[in-house]
């Protein structure tokens, strides 16, 4: 489930702080130390310190700024020499991670043995510099040093401390890693040792590795232990389980409980509590609930795994509603700065991903394989949630492959008119984007080899479907073939008990069987899925209508594909180039020869296909000026081209650029012009331009 570190690793990493830090950890044995006294001030990662009355910007003699680290002393069980200490307290009270790796080294130059040097060189590479496998490295030279020195368990007398605190880091570490097996190795040697227990904390590797009743159990236990944080650890992973083990109502019940704990209060909780139920909302086609938590989410305490911006921009995208995406498009970047730095890149895909989707939907090909191709390179971690990394491949790869044929029809359109050169150089190059995309395809296909993986990518919000968008399943359909397809619905249909997935399914498979060639049997499940989907899915209904609109032409029932035409370019124009289907037109021109011209130019490109019953377009032009308008079956206005002619240009150039105006125009993305001042919208159905474009007046999101 995208984003689902749950509470229960935050959590757990603030309950370590506090107990760590406050001397809360006891031995579990006779002789247990007394608690040492808790430091001036506690600085919780990922909380923003209160610049306010910060005791470690105070100025020293001479203005030099004071480090109160050269005066705290290890409290009981944390023996350590004044410049181990210093580093340490650099390092996790200060957050000061570069001075505390130069004090570190110092150490460990001046005392090669130094397990407190090597603890602390691990922390840093960890906290402060997100090298995950040199933290490791470091980990566990401490353990080894400490173990030669104190035993494990530690001897009476011994700084039992520094032994527990790099059990628990160790435990962080190696989960971050994915490495499971060993980190409840070192959760069960700390229990075995230490108290109070790491319980709820073991849910999730559990979960990870699909031992669902173990995890629910250990879950459970945390919940009865009566510890506040301990509840808060048991409630996230509880809904995370429920999630993974494909009870979406148990685990929207969970979710409901972690958010309602603490009071659903975005002043007072994580972002998590919020993006967790709002994607458990989703897996029930809640979109309206999902969209109110999400909200909520951009209000509360920065979370250190997932972004409520992302998740937002990606149902804004879904839902058509392409001014709000990009709103929340440009909040990730700033959202993820606000995150220690071992954490500000985990989720970098993610925000690559709905970026990605947002360049597809609008039509910007070129910017959208930029960034699927460093998806693609470049995949996250997956240590802090709970999806399959494999789906996140095979995603990524369909993406790249929509991206990719897009690209290519932009190149084709783009030479529209041109001399004949040109036009081959352009259409070399597009071939060449459709081998990366077929390319792309293949490797979307072989991620999805296993059978579960295959069956469960469709079945949209569910744990097994990842983080698929509804409007991409149906590529899946040319990339795997349609037999295959239509056996994976079927049996993704028999084991989905929720209201309202049929319509998915059945938009899924109508696009399967038109290309098993069976355009009656799409129809009807086309429509049979126009009718059950809500209008929140927005892409999903577009593309579905494309499939009906063709599938109706190729069975000879040309009066219904073009009353669904109509409905596709309403909401969506652009699923046409997504697709790569040409759309039957009937082209009028008056004017004389350049109108003749625009016309013949029109005909040969690959966005239209001339019929004898099709959508219309009218071309009107002069030596001076031109005018070609492209309009729906019902007379409404698809799009609209107008131009002067420029002294320079010949009449042939005239007429290819107000050629190639009207299938920029007829294919851009519909805008609620209520949403967005773009000025170039005169508030008719009629669109004079492309839209989307001034959304970007003030720059393009990168990633």
């Amino acid at each position: 489930m995208s984003h689902r570190l749950r509470r229960a690793r935050l959590a757990l990493l603030l309950a370590v702080l506090a107990t760590v830090v406050s001397g809360g950890l006891a031995l579990a044995q006779d002789e247990q130390p007394t608690p040492s006294d808790p430091p001036p001030e506690v600085i919780v990662p990922g909380e923003p310190e209160d610049e306010g009355d910060d005791i470690f910007t105070v100025s020293g003699r001479g203005g030099e700024p004071f480090d109160p680290c050269e005066f705290m002393s290890p409290g009981d069980g944390e023996d350590a020499t004044p410049d181990e200490y210093r580093a340490w307290c650099n390092a996790e009270q200060r957050h000061h991670y570069i001075d505390a790796r130069e004090l570190a080294e110092q150490v460990i130059r001046t005392n090669p043995r130094s397990f407190v040097g090597h603890f602390v060189l691990g922390y840093v590479h960890h906290m402060g510099e997100a090298n995950a496998p040199r933290a490791l490295f470091h980990l566990r030279q401490a353990l080894d040093l400490y173990t030669a020195a104190w035993g494990n368990p530690p001897i009476p007398g011994s700084p039992w401390r520094w032994h527990a605190r790099l059990l628990q880091e160790l435990a962080f570490v190696e989960g971050e890693l994915e490495h499971y097996d060993e980190q409840l190795a070192y959760i069960a040697r700390y229990n075995e040792i230490y108290e109070p227990d790491m319980l709820g904390e073991a849910a999730w590797p559990m979960m990870k590795m699909r031992r669902f009743d173990d995890a629910r159990a250990v879950a459970r236990a945390a919940q009865r232990s009566g510890e506040g944080w301990q509840t808060e650890v048991a409630l996230n992973a509880l809904c995370a389980i429920e999630f993974e083990a494909g009870d979406e109502q148990r685990s929207h019940e969970a979710c409901r409980a972690a958010l309602d704990l603490h009071g659903a209060d975005p002043d007072r909780q994580s972002a998590v509590d919020f993006t967790n139920f709002a994607e458990s909302s989703r897996s029930l086609f809640r979109l309206d609930e999902a969209e109110e938590i999400g909200l909520l989410a951009t209000r509360a305490q920065p979370s250190w795994y997932g972004n409520p911006y992302v998740e937002l921009a990606e149902l804004y995208t879904r839902e058509g509603r392409f001014p709000e995406a990009l709103d929340m498009l440009q909040h990730v970047n700033p959202y993820r700065l606000q995150r220690p730095p071992h954490v500000q890149d985990v989720d970098r895909n993610e925000a690559r991903r709905a970026l990605a989707e947002f360049f597809i939907v609008v039509g910007r090909g070129e910017d959208a394989v930029r960034i699927t191709t460093k998806a693609v390179l470049a995949p996250d971690r997956r240590g802090h949630n709970s999806r399959d990394p494999a789906q996140d491949l095979a995603v990524a790869a369909v993406l790249d492959r929509v991206a990719r044929r897009i690209r290519a029809e932009d190149l084709e359109a783009a030479a529209l008119g041109e001399p004949f050169l040109d036009r081959t150089i352009a259409f070399g190059r597009a071939s060449l984007e459709r081998l990366d995309a077929w390319t792309s395809g293949r490797q979307a296909a072989r991620a999805l080899a296993d059978t579960s993986r295959l069956v469960g990518i469709f079945q949209i919000g569910r744990a097994r479907s990842g983080i698929l968008q509804p409007w991409l399943a149906g590529e899946l359909a040319s990339i795997l073939g349609p037999g295959v397809t239509i056996e994976a619905l079927r049996r993704a249909r028999a084991d989905d008990p929720r209201e309202g997935a049929g319509a998915y399914y059945d938009s899924f498979e109508a696009e399967a069987a038109l290309l098993g060639g069976d355009p009656a049997r799409a129809y009807e499940l086309a429509e049979r899925a126009r009718a059950s989907l809500g209008p929140a899915e927005a892409l999903l209904r577009a593309r579905t209508s494309a499939v009906a609109a063709r599938a109706a032409m190729e069975d000879g029932y040309p009066q219904r594909a073009l009353a669904a035409y109509d409905e596709a370019f309403q909401i969506d124009p652009g699923i046409f180039v997504r697709l790569g289907w040409p759309v039957p037109v009937r082209i009028v021109s008056r004017g004389g020869a350049i109108a003749e011209e625009t016309a013949d130019v029109l005909s040969g490109s690959p966005r239209f296909e001339i019929a004898d019953i099709g959508l219309n377009v009218e071309i009107e032009a002069d030596a001076t000026r031109g005018q070609a308008c492209m309009s729906a079956s019902s007379g409404g206005v698809i799009g609209c081209a107008e131009l002067q002619r420029n002294a320079s240009e010949s009449a042939d150039e005239f007429a290819a650029r107000l050629a190639r105006a009207l299938v920029a125009t007829a294919f851009a993305p519909r805008i609620d012009l209520s949403q967005t001042d773009a000025s170039g919208l005169d508030g008719s159905n009629t669109v004079s331009h492309d839209g989307v474009r001034s959304l970007f007046d003030h720059g393009v999101p990168t990633d």
